[in-house]
């Protein structure tokens, strides 16, 4: 998904999907369940790298991150609701907040990469609103972090939602083997 997404130069990434639902899924593994999510995120990039986008290699360390938070803080407050069943809404009220955390924690691991290895413009949507504020005399590091966490919110909150929906359409057997 996060290669077509890049290929259309879309302003999210929608790259850790995977990740994210791995981490979900994979509970009842204890830290082998993280290293598996850290794993599948690591492996996705770097398939994705050396097919389509070389500068998503660069990258890996924000999917072991991503990892990190999906599985130590976003798995535990989102457990009893990744069942089937009814989606309450307190569950929508925190699974919005925890994909804001997940997308702050994402676009401040990413900045310094996009700032220092690719001097802020890596190709992809975002890239565009790093340029804006760089003519508008933001300085580059400033200007990356503002345009990741922009588009990072909107982009972690979408993957978390889908990533949710993925394991909760999981057959039940299969997620009472992980959980």
């Amino acid at each position: 998904m996060g290669t077509v997404v890049n290929l259309l130069k879309l302003p999210v990434y929608l790259d850790a999907i995977g990740t994210v639902a791995c981490a979900l899924l994979a509970g009842r593994l204890g830290l082998k369940g993280f290293a598996l999510a850290a794993l599948v995120g690591a492996a996705s990039f770097t398939i994705s790298g050396l097919l389509f986008t070389p500068a998503v290699l660069w990258f890996i360390p924000t999917q072991v991150v991503i990892a990190a938070i999906a599985f130590f803080i976003i798995r535990p407050a989102l457990k009893t609701y990744l069942a089937a069943g009814p989606f309450p809404l307190r569950a929508v009220i925190l699974t919005i907040l925890l994909g804001v955390l997940l997308g702050v924690i994402a676009g401040i691991v990413s900045a310094p990469i996009i700032a220092y290895v690719f001097g802020g413009i890596t190709g992809s949507g975002p890239s565009l609103i790093v340029a804006v504020l760089l003519r508008s005399g933001q300085n580059l590091l400033n200007a990356v972090v503002t345009a990741g966490i922009a588009t990072e919110l909107l982009d972690k909150t979408i993957q978390l939602a889908v990533a949710i929906a993925l394991v909760r359409m999981t057959p039940g057997r299969i997620r009472r083997m992980f959980f």
